[in-house]
C-alpha cells in the first residue's frame, strides 16, 4: 500500500508542480483568429451529469484515431485494446448520442476508422441519467463529430496485421454519403484471429495437491457489417434506417492436464490429461427504424425508435480424456460430447420526449421490449475403457426463458443563476419473467417493479473550478445463458452450469467529481451493490470435480478515489496519468466461504504523445499500465503489467496511416488470482495472449471531413446479455 501511495503523489507532485504556462506555447502568428476561437473552450468541461473532453483543442486530434484520443480522455481505460471505465463494470459506446451496438475487436476496429481530426468531443457518463435503461452498472462514452459538409462523401480502406502467438489478419472498408437530404452510412469488415489462453491451476485439498494446466488455441473467421441510412424529410421530421449484422465461426482446440499428488510424501498418484475441440457457429442481425419529430423552434422533440434483435449460437464440443492411476495401472478412457444450440429473438418500442422551458428542461418517455430465447443442450458422458462404451451420465434438455419490461421514465434539469444547476430524474421498470426446463420438469417466474432516482448537482465558483456531486441507482440482470440449469464440461474434472434461481443485483453510485481548469480531475466515489452474483467454485470430494455456478452470494461496498492530469511538457510532448486507489469490502453469504472480505487495491496508467516532425505527420506513443494487488468479493490479484510503444507515419496529406504498435513488452500481463473456497486453497495464473506486434495501414480519399453519426436502438440491455 505504501508503495501505491508513494508512485500516486510521486505523479502528483511532478503534474501540479512541475507544470509551465502553456499561454506561450499555443499562439501562432499566422492563425491567431483561429487560436481565438478553440480558445474559448475548455480542454476538460464538466457539465452536470458528464464531463466533455475537447478532443478538437488537445494535440491528440493530429493525425489519430478515436481510440487514440480515448486513450487520453478522463476516467477511461484503454488496456490490450479493450475499452472500460474507472470503477464500472462495463460500459457503450456512442456516435453523435447514438448507440454503436458492437463489442470487443468489432468495436475496437470500427472506431480506428474515425480520424480524431473529425471528432468534436468525448463525453464521458459515469451515472447515466433516467432516460437511459436501468441495466448494468455501467457508463458511456458518447463520441460527438464535427459538422460534416453538405454534398460530399468519403471513403476509408483498412487491414490490420497483427502476430502474437499466432497471425491475426483484419480488413475492412468505410463509406459515407450525404447528398441533399439523404445520409449514407456503410461499413464492412472481415478478420480472421488466432488466440491462445493458458490457465495454470493449483487445488489444495485436504490429502492431496492438484496442479492443472490448460492449454487453449482458437481460430476465430468473422464478418460484420454496419448500414445506416437516414433522410431529413422536412425541417422538423427526420427517419432513418439501420441494420447492425455479425456472423462467425470459431475453432478452438483444448488440451488439459492434471498431475495429482499425495500431500504427505508428495509422490504422483494419478495423472488426468484430455484433449478436446469446440466449433461455435454464431450470428446476430439487429434492425432499427427510427424517427425524430421537431415539435417547435424551442428545441422540443419527440424521438421513436422501433427496434427487433435476433442471435444464433450453434455450439458443440468433443472431449477426450484418460484418467491414469499409477497405483493399479488403471486407465480410464472417457469421451463427453456437449451440444448447444441458443436462439435469441428481441422485439423493443421506445418514444422520448425532450420539453425546454424557461423554468426548467423536461424529459420524459417509455420503453417496452419482449424477449425470448430457447436453448436446447445434449450431454453424453461414455466409459470408452469398455467395448462397447457404457453411458456414465447423459442430460438433454430445452430450457426456453422469456422476458418482459415496461419502463417509465422523466427527469428534470434547472440553473439556479451562473453556479448552481440541479437535475433530477426517475426510471421504473416493471419487469416479468419466466424459465423453464424440460429437464427438471420445472417453472420459474419472477414479477417486481423497482425505481431508479438520479439526482445530479453542480456548483462552479470560478472559471477554473467545477463541483458535482451524483447519485444513480443501477440493476444488474443476469444473462440469459447464465440461468440455463443445463451442464456443460470444460475439462474431464470440471463443468460449468446455469441457475434458473438467479436473482438481479442492485447498485447505488454516489461520486462527487472536481475539474480544476484544464489540468487536474479529481473523482471520489462510493458504490454499494446487493445481492450480487458471480461464478463461485465448489469442490466434489468424493467424485474429485469442481463446478462452476453461478450464485447471488454477496453485498459488496468500494470505495474509490481517482486523479486524472493532462499536461502538455513541451509542444511535441502531451501527457497524461491517472491513478486511482479503491477500497473493497464483501459480505459473503456462502457456506462455503468466509463471512467477510477486505482489503486495497490500485492501479496507475501513463500515456504519452510525442510529435516528432514540424509537419506533424510522425508521431510516437508510450503507455504503461500498471495493476496493484487487490481483493474483489473471495477473490485476491497479484499485481502485474503492461508496456507498451507505437510509431505512427502519415503520407499524401495525412490520408495514408501506417501505425505499428508493440503490447505488453515485457510479458508482465498475466493475471494470478487465488481463493480459499470450502476450505480448499486454490490459485489461478491466466494469459489471454497479450503480447503481440501489429501493424495497420489505412486510406482515406474524398471529403475527409464527412461524418455521420449512427442511431441508438432500444435494446442494447437484452443484446449486452447474450454473453
Amino acid at each position: 500500500m505504501s508503495k501505491l501511495i508513494t508512485s500516486f503523489f510521486l505523479t502528483s507532485s511532478f503534474f501540479v508542480y512541475g507544470q509551465k504556462s502553456i499561454d506561450d506555447s499555443i499562439i501562432i502568428e499566422k492563425q491567431i483568429q483561429e487560436v481565438e476561437v478553440v480558445g474559448k473552450r475548455k480542454l476538460i468541461e464538466r457539465k452536470i451529469d458528464r464531463l466533455v473532453f475537447n478532443v478538437e483543442n488537445s494535440i491528440t486530434a493530429i493525425g489519430g484515431d478515436a481510440l487514440d484520443a480515448l486513450r487520453t480522455t478522463p476516467g477511461v481505460r484503454i488496456q490490450n485494446d479493450q475499452i472500460s471505465m474507472v470503477g464500472k463494470s462495463g460500459m457503450s459506446v456512442m456516435i453523435d448520442d447514438r448507440m454503436i451496438l458492437l463489442t470487443g475487436d468489432d468495436l475496437v476496429n470500427f472506431l480506428r476508422t474515425i480520424k480524431s481530426d473529425n471528432i468534436k468531443s468525448i463525453e464521458v457518463i459515469t451515472s447515466p441519467p433516467a432516460k437511459y435503461d436501468a441495466e448494468g452498472n455501467s457508463g458511456i462514452i458518447n463520441i460527438k463529430l464535427k459538422k460534416a459538409k453538405e454534398d460530399s462523401w468519403s471513403n476509408t480502406i483498412r487491414t490490420t496485421a497483427k502476430q502474437a502467438t499466432y497471425s491475426s489478419f483484419s480488413a475492412g472498408n468505410n463509406f459515407t454519403y450525404q447528398k441533399n437530404k439523404l445520409d449514407i452510412l456503410l461499413d464492412v469488415s472481415a478478420s480472421k484471429d488466432q488466440n491462445i489462453y493458458t490457465n495454470d491451476i493449483n487445488y489444495f485439498y485436504p490429502t492431496e495437491r492438484w496442479i492443472n494446466g490448460i492449454y487453449n488455441k482458437s481460430d476465430a473467421d468473422r464478418l460484420s457489417g454496419i448500414f445506416n441510412i437516414k433522410y431529413n424529410a422536412s425541417k422538423t421530421f427526420d427517419i432513418g434506417f439501420q441494420y447492425l449484422g455479425n456472423s462467425g465461426i470459431l475453432n478452438k482446440g483444448e488440451e488439459s492436464t492434471a498431475k495429482i499428488f499425495d500431500l504427505k510424501n508428495l509422490e504422483l498418484n494419478r495423472t488426468l490429461n484430455a484433449i478436446g475441440s469446440t466449433r461455435n457457429k454464431s450470428s446476430n442481425h439487429s434492425f432499427n427504424l427510427n424517427m425524430v419529430k421537431k415539435l417547435d423552434t424551442l428545441g422540443k422533440k419527440l424521438t421513436v425508435d422501433l427496434d427487433y434483435f435476433t442471435f444464433k449460437s450453434n455450439k458443440d464440443n468433443s472431449l477426450n480424456s484418460e484418467n491414469f492411476d499409477r497405483a493399479t495401472n488403471n486407465i480410464l478412457l472417457e469421451n463427453i460430447d456437449n451440444k448447444n444450440v441458443q436462439k435469441i429473438n428481441n422485439f423493443s418500442a421506445k418514444a422520448d420526449f425532450e420539453m425546454p422551458f424557461s423554468w426548467a428542461n423536461l424529459s420524459f418517455g417509455g420503453k417496452v421490449s419482449f424477449t425470448e430465447t430457447n436453448n436446447n443442450i445434449d450431454i453424453y458422458r461414455y466409459n470408452t475403457s469398455v467395448v462397447p462404451p457404457s453411458l456414465i451420465f447423459g442430460q438433454s434438455d430445452e430450457f426456453t426463458y422469456n422476458e418482459n419490461i415496461q419502463a417509465l421514465y422523466m427527469s428534470a434539469n434547472r440553473k439556479f443563476g451562473d453556479r448552481w444547476e440541479v437535475k433530477v430524474g426517475l426510471r421504473a421498470e416493471s419487469t416479468q419473467n419466466e424459465g423453464y426446463s424440460e429437464n427438471v420438469n420445472q417453472t420459474n417466474t419472477n414479477n417486481y417493479i423497482k425505481l431508479f432516482p438520479t439526482l445530479y448537482l453542480s456548483f462552479v465558483p470560478d472559471h477554473e473550478n467545477t463541483l458535482v456531486v451524483s447519485y444513480g441507482r443501477r440493476v444488474n440482470r443476469p444473462s440469459y445463458s447464465n440461468l440455463n440449469p443445463a451442464r456443460w464440461y470444460l475439462t474431464a474434472n470440471s463443468y460449468e452450469e446455469g441457475n434458473p434461481f438467479l436473482q438481479p443485483s442492485f447498485t447505488s453510485n454516489l461520486e462527487l467529481s472536481h475539474s480544476f481548469k484544464d489540468l487536474l480531475t479529481t473523482t471520489i466515489s462510493v458504490s454499494r451493490t446487493t445481492d450480487g452474483f458471480g461464478q463461485l467454485t465448489t469442490h466434489d470430494l468424493e467424485n474429485n470435480f469442481q463446478s462452476f455456478i453461478r450464485r447471488n452470494y454477496y453485498d459488496y461496498t468500494n470505495f474509490l478515489w481517482s486523479e486524472y492530469i493532462n499536461y502538455n511538457i513541451f509542444p511535441w510532448w502531451n501527457t497524461s496519468a491517472e491513478a486511482s486507489v479503491y477500497y473493497t469490502e464483501t459480505k459473503a453469504y456462502s457456506p462455503y466461504l468466509n463471512p467477510k472480505y477486505s482489503g486495497w487495491g490500485g492501479y496507475f496508467s501513463n500515456s504519452n504523445n510525442f510529435t516528432l516532425n514540424k509537419k506533424k505527420t510522425f508521431s510516437a506513443q508510450l503507455t504503461y499500465e500498471y495493476n496493484y494487488p487487490t481483493i474483489f468479493n473471495e477473490n485476491r490479484s497479484e499485481a502485474y503489467s503492461n508496456l507498451g510503444i507505437g510509431l505512427k507515419l502519415l503520407y499524401f496529406e495525412k490520408q495514408l496511416q501506417i501505425a505499428v504498435t508493440a503490447n505488453n513488452i515485457l510479458g508482465s500481463d498475466r493475471v494470478k488470482t487465488s481463493n480459499i473456497t470450502q476450505g480448499i486453497n486454490q490459485s489461478f495464473r491466466q494469459y489471454y495472449d497479450t503480447q503481440f506486434v501489429r501493424l495497420s495501414l489505412s486510406y482515406k480519399f474524398g471529403n475527409k471531413n464527412l461524418s455521420i453519426g449512427k442511431k441508438a436502438t432500444g435494446n442494447e440491455e437484452e443484446k449486452s446479455r447474450t454473453n
